[in-house]
């Protein structure tokens, strides 16, 4: 597995890095085309760029766990760490002592159990 670290993505250069986020944003549109749909790819490969730079603030290397941490994003909004509706992402992303993948299992495994819960709920 690929792991994409601040350092690594400097060296990797701009060509690669454009190559990464071009592959994240055809997943974007392919996963979420009604709400990609009215947006340029400018506007998502801006969020995409802030998506990499965030989720790598919070221990966040794999290229697999950065496409899951963007994915939040688009589903939830920006500043997953900071809204009142994500606080149970932003209690995951805090815990320093998990790497990213742990992390982002972490949060994938919360987010079944919401929705598990709210289908079940009449």
């Amino acid at each position: 597995m690929l792991t994409i670290r601040p350092e690594q993505m400097q060296a990797m250069g701009a060509y690669t890095r454009a190559q990464f986020e071009q592959r994240i944003i055809k997943h974007l549109r392919k996963k979420f085309p009604a709400r990609t749909q009215d947006q340029s790819d400018q506007k998502i490969q801006f969020v995409v760029q802030a998506g990499i730079k965030d989720a790598e603030s919070h221990g966040i290397e794999f290229e697999n766990d950065i496409r899951r941490y963007i994915e939040y994003l688009v589903i939830y909004g920006t500043r997953l760490d900071e809204r009142k509706q994500t606080q149970w992402i932003a209690n995951v992303l805090q815990q320093a002592e998990l790497d990213g993948t742990t992390k982002m299992d972490r949060i994938d495994e919360m987010e079944l159990q919401q929705v598990r819960s709210e289908l079940w709920e009449d």
